[in-house]
């Protein structure tokens, strides 16, 4: 009789089995109010350091920067959730071509993505070695908003790689003419990115990519504008001498 009972007793209990609605023994409810906090903050810090951005060099939020930026910069509105509202349902780019392939220099650099359809597209035309490109967001093949963007400087870029880079944040990238001329958000959740153009004429575009063309895009700038010692003479010289381009 104690063999059986000491056998049974040996046999190791059940697990019990995991709620349907937890994720390994955590509510959902609690993991869902995690990743908003943390949501939360990010998008705080974003608008804090881009406050502190737009204000470098005494120079006031209201100096030209526009409404939608002004009211994000003071905390009355969400700027990624008044971009969505704004723009609902843009197209999403499943596809790309790269000229130069991401992670090969050259003089110029061309980039293009699509809809699986082709309904849309978007186009990034580098055009030097001080950071200066254009864009083009296409739809249905014969309307085209175009939208320039000068040089930037060294610093911003790489700043802006290291924040479009991350997992999730709300990215703006300007040049030294702030508000005068066209500038760039990048808005990222989950590798996904939606990256909204803004035009000095009042001509807006909005578009989605998926994750691994994100990726992809962000190697491909960093190529051009991440440079070396040895590049950062070169474009000296080439600033000096406009015609060497």
């Amino acid at each position: 009789m104690s063999n059986r009972t000491d056998t049974h007793s040996a046999v190791a209990p059940r697990q019990p089995m995991e709620e349907p609605d937890s994720v390994g023994g955590m509510p959902v409810e609690e993991l869902i109010r995690i990743a908003r906090e943390t949501t939360s903050r990010i998008r705080n810090e974003d608008r804090k350091r881009l406050q502190t951005e737009a204000t470098e060099n005494r120079q006031s939020i209201q100096s030209g920067v526009p409404h939608l930026l002004q009211q994000f910069f003071i905390g009355k509105l969400d700027l990624d959730e008044e971009l969505s509202r704004r723009f609902p349902s843009p197209p999403l780019l499943s596809s790309a071509t790269f000229d130069p392939l991401p992670g090969r220099r050259a003089r110029r650099g061309f980039a293009q993505f699509k809809a699986q359809d082709e309904s849309a597209a978007m186009t990034i035309d580098l055009q030097g070695i001080d950071g200066a490109f254009e864009a083009d967001y296409v739809y249905g093949g014969m309307i085209a908003a175009h939208f320039t963007f000068g040089a930037i400087a060294d610093s911003s870029r790489k700043r802006f790689l290291d924040l479009i880079r991350r997992h999730t944040g709300t990215s703006i990238l300007w040049t030294a003419k702030r508000w005068e001329r066209d500038y760039l958000i990048v808005s990222a959740h989950n590798g996904f990115a939606r990256i909204y153009a803004f035009g000095a004429n009042q001509i807006n575009a909005a578009c989605r990519i998926t994750p691994d063309l994100f990726k992809q895009l962000t190697h491909w700038l960093a190529t051009f504008w991440i440079t070396d010692t040895e590049t950062t003479a070169s474009r000296s010289e080439a600033v000096s001498d406009p015609n060497s381009w």
